[in-house]
């Protein structure tokens, strides 16, 4: 399995899996697109026996894995993230029930774990207090703090963090010999190996995605009339949005960072504290996303 970076505490994993000093439950936790999902399946393709497992369209976990993941909606145009439900914490319980195939273990991974509603967490508390001696759950999440704290007192926690931008750049140029060329220097800095996989893969839609954060990084030269219309646009994909706002803030803490006027620099980091608390909104409220995101491009 390629997987970018996160040398010691996949060494760490394969260990742990090969001396069978397994806890019942992990979570994976760190910033969003630094690889905590592949890192996961290959760590449960170790405990499920599949060391050398590589995912297919086929096939694209061991038999003895579940993923949950949370499922997109459309409502009246608008794309949205539905919550994890009790009713997928219980069909995952169920997997978790069976005996094993052909490893020790039967895994379940459940991403963007902070999806799950407070009705599905408390599903899986009974679950994390009373394990299955063959049962790992591994919770991969980039807001550790949405997981209730008698969840998180459960669980043993894997930390990660970005990747280096040196690593990225050297592993990155062979492992997507064309991607250098098409990305300017600004996605390696962001440490994400997520990025490069989605501009392999999905290059016309990663197109459209570089040109929306390059009109962010214009946003103070925009007309009224534009700040609205890119807010009506990105209202049309919340997911999409949220990860934008993402990869523009570094972006704008850069730039913020070489002001020399203080007056300027507050309004600056005044204006990066809006876009944080915009992002925070739109990723744990149902607040109409074409408001939040007039009010923020209307506030530079």
């Amino acid at each position: 399995m390629r997987i970018l970076g996160h040398t010691s505490v996949r060494k760490r994993l394969a260990t742990l899996a090969h001396q069978g000093v397994i806890g019942q439950s992990y979570v994976f936790f760190g910033p969003q697109g630094v690889g905590k999902s592949l890192c996961a399946l290959e760590f449960a393709a170790t405990l499920c026996g599949e060391e050398n497992f590589e995912p297919t369209a086929e096939k694209p976990h061991p038999f003895d894995v579940m993923i949950l993941r949370p499922e997109t909606e459309v409502k009246r145009g608008v794309t949205k993230e539905r919550s994890l439900s009790a009713e997928q914490s219980r069909d995952g319980i169920q997997f978790l029930s069976r005996f094993p195939v052909s490893g020790r273990y039967r895994v379940l991974i459940i991403e963007d774990a902070h999806r799950l509603s407070l009705s599905a967490q408390n599903v899986l508390l009974k679950t994390l207090e009373e394990p299955n001696p063959s049962a790992v759950i591994l919770f991969v999440t980039h807001e550790i703090g949405s997981l209730l704290p008698t969840i998180l007192s459960r669980v043993e926690r894997v930390r990660f963090g970005f990747v280096p931008e040196a690593l990225l750049r050297e592993e990155g140029a062979s492992f997507f010999p064309t991607v250098e060329q098409a990305l300017p220097p600004f996605f390696f800095s962001l440490g994400r190996p997520g990025i490069l996989i989605q501009a392999s893969e999905n290059t016309e839609s990663f197109a459209l995605t570089q040109q929306r954060l390059g009109t962010l990084f214009r946003l103070s030269t925009l007309s009224l009339k534009e700040r609205l219309r890119l807010a009506e646009e990105l209202a049309l994909n919340v997911p999409e949005t949220i990860r934008l706002l993402e990869w523009w803030l570094p972006g704008l803490h850069a730039q913020g960072v070489k002001l020399v006027e203080r007056a300027k620099m507050q309004r600056f980091f005044g204006f990066l504290s809006d876009v944080e608390e915009s992002r925070a909104i739109l990723r744990t409220t149902q607040s109409n996303a074409r408001l939040v995101l007039e009010k923020l491009f209307l506030s530079l």
